[in-house]
């Protein structure tokens, strides 16, 4: 985030001429969101929907069609986000439905009495007929519901009798009845992109309404700094809240009886939010402060490619056989289609040349497949997917056995999709970085089935594709070509020419062996503290990754799985010689408390998770002396919570 982004000038973005979604997508990127790759998770007919009201003669806006059709549309993507619930078609809102409890915001914690049994009775009825939304003559008084809060205490909805508009406005549903949210839907997208991501990629600090009324100063300053977005103010739970912004950060006023903080300030930065907070003379501790909860990992800060002859890397995982030598080269196979493909970014062919697979600039993959040589004729099959919302920078082939085959996708945009032939592409991407894929290569090794990825930043990730084990090559920039052969020569190609690289597999993937025994172990028979230990093993595979909080969540997560003083949980005792073997790894990224989670299953009360551990403490003695004092703590408390207890 070297940019600075002044939201003191928003509200001139605002009345820039711009295509509908130009600017959520620029506030989304300014915020953290990524897009994910993939698949949408949420499509427009997956959202809830009531049995009645739904009136299928009425037009739907295009707007709110073009906002489900957009890759910017980040609900789509992540609608956890966001906690709301979508509606398809939009039902109806009407008279003889009334008001009721759902509607309204008895439970904002600070006004339980402005709920529907306090609406006014000009407002009972819905609109009230004096409403600044219709005539007072109009006919059709409906409102068509598109989206509600989670917990339906409020809802948003537009007017029928504007749904043949393009872009029609939106109105909220409160205790007081419907108000004005925001002037369009296109807008009405944009600002709630902006009320639920800042919250959760930002920094931020909530001031309680008692601190500002015992310092009125703070509002007159809020005013007299920082400018309004632009933005209608924000109605959901009746909180009234009006936008500020100011460099790199959003100040939202709470207004309204059910805003339950007066000010909530979110950051880009925590110097950001830090500012903000001191031009408002905000009191604070660093426990107010809330960091990110999602944090986009970081990239690799790596020079050009440039190893020499009888290199290694610390591990040993690989050496440099030679410089200079390429590999066999790949040439584009005889097929027609294939060669005259609009667009064509990217080519490769299986090791038996009986499939081929090409990548354009449109994010398209195309495969073809043959049961001869794919070079000697057209093949027998062609398959067209549109898997990338990026050029597709690089293709990979890959027989997995005798009858099953699979294509591998780069992009430009990070994005790695892996799919067998014989099935629809995984909806999830197979892995995503922040930077180009530029290479990919595939072969069947000695262990099995085997990928290589190089991105732009030049990490190298190579994948056991049999147990998901993963390394990662730290080789350099200018990655511009990998090539892989079955004895596990892996040809990197940068700006000095192709370099062998001699893999070694067992160096290279410590956990193959332990992914492939933790797929063994029937864990629907052991039991967790959520029920049957299904999820056991997919978390300890996580402990063994790279990315830092990947491996602290998955530590986490068993911590409620597995730890507990309730009888009858079984699944501890078989993690432990899976979670001990991931402690050996001196680069594993969660050992402190990794460590701390096997001496609290030593603390549950079952002899058969302290005996578990207690077998397993010759191998983990040797952390009293590590250097990290949280390691040697808990060391200690492994230790004393392994001695016998009264009675044993």
């Amino acid at each position: 985030m070297a940019e600075i982004i002044d939201y003191g000038r928003f509200a001139e973005r605002l009345q820039q001429e711009c295509l509908r979604w130009e600017l959520l997508d620029e506030v989304q990127r300014e915020w953290g969101y990524e897009d994910p790759g993939g698949e949408p998770t949420a499509s427009r007919w997956g959202g809830e929907n009531r049995e009645y009201g739904i009136d299928e003669s009425l037009p739907i806006p295009a707007a709110l069609a073009e906002w489900w059709d957009s890759p910017v549309n980040s609900f789509s993507f992540r609608p956890r986000l966001y906690w709301t619930h979508t509606q398809w078609p939009p039902t109806i809102w009407a008279d003889e439905y009334g008001i009721d409890d759902d509607f309204d915001d008895a439970d904002d914690g600070d006004d339980a009495d402005a709920d529907a049994d306090n609406v006014s009775p000009e407002l009972a009825d819905g609109l009230p007929k004096d409403n600044p939304f219709l005539p007072p003559d109009a006919a059709d008084r409906r409102i068509c519901i598109f989206m509600s809060e989670y917990q339906y205490c409020n809802q948003w909805g537009y007017l029928a009798a504007e749904a043949s508009h393009p872009d029609p406005r939106v109105l909220v549903s409160t205790g007081r009845g419907w108000e004005l949210q925001s002037r369009s839907l296109s807008e009405f997208f944009l600002q709630l992109a902006l009320e639920r991501l800042p919250a959760h990629y930002g920094w931020s600090l909530r001031v309680h309404r008692s601190d500002v009324e015992a310092d009125p100063a703070i509002t007159e300053r809020l005013t007299a700094s920082y400018r309004e977005l632009g933005l209608l103010p924000w109605q959901e739970m009746g909180t009234d809240a009006l936008a500020y912004g100011g460099p790199d950060a959003l100040i939202h006023h709470g207004r309204g009886r059910g805003a339950g903080y007066a000010i909530v300030i979110h950051g880009r930065t925590r110097d950001a939010l830090l500012q903000v907070v001191e031009t408002l003379g905000i009191t604070y501790t660093d426990k107010d402060i809330e960091p990110p909860a999602e944090v986009p990992q970081p990239l690799e800060d790596l020079g050009p490619l440039a190893p020499a002859d009888g290199d290694t890397d610390a591990r040993e995982r690989w050496r440099v056989d030679s410089t200079g030598v390429a590999p066999a080269a790949v040439t584009v196979p005889n097929i027609a289609a294939l060669r005259a493909l609009p667009g064509r970014s990217a080519t490769a062919i299986d090791q038996d040349a009986t499939m081929a697979a090409a990548g354009d600039a449109e994010g398209r993959v195309h495969v073809w497949e043959s049961t001869t040589e794919a070079t000697a004729a057209e093949p027998a099959a062609a398959l067209t997917e549109p898997l990338h919302r990026a050029p597709v920078s690089a293709v990979a082939c890959l027989r997995l056995d005798d009858d099953l085959k699979a294509v591998v996708s780069g992009d430009a945009h990070g994005v790695l999709r892996y799919w067998r032939t014989d099935c629809h592409p995984r909806p999830l991407p197979f892995d995503r970085r922040r930077t180009p894929v530029t290479a990919l290569a595939a072969a069947r090794l000695a262990t099995g089935p085997a990928l290589a990825c190089a991105w732009a930043d030049g990490l190298v990730r190579v994948w056991d594709l049999a147990s998901d084990a993963v390394a990662r090559l730290r080789l350099g920039t200018g990655i511009e070509g990998l090539a892989l052969e079955a004895d596990g020569t892996l040809y990197v190609t940068g700006p000095s020419g192709p370099v062998a690289l001699r893999l070694a597999t067992d160096r290279l993937w410590p956990h193959r062996e332990l992914q492939l025994r933790l797929d063994a172990v029937d864990w629907g028979s052991y039991w967790s503290a959520r029920g049957p230990a299904h999820a056991v093993p997919g978390l300890i595979g996580k402990i063994a990754s790279d990315h830092k909080k990947t491996a602290m969540d998955a530590v986490h997560d068993l911590y409620r799985l597995l730890v507990s003083k309730s009888a009858g949980l079984t699944a501890a005792a078989p993690a432990v010689p899976f979670l001990v073997e991931l402690m050996t790894d001196p680069d594993n990224q969660a050992r402190s408390t990794l460590l701390l989670l096997i001496a609290d299953i030593a603390d549950c009360d079952s002899e058969e998770n302290r005996a578990a551990v207690r077998a397993a403490l010759p191998t983990l003695r040797h952390l009293h002396d590590d250097p990290q004092s949280s390691i040697r703590w808990a060391a200690a408390e492994m230790e004393k919570n392994c001695a016998p207890r009264p009675g044993e």
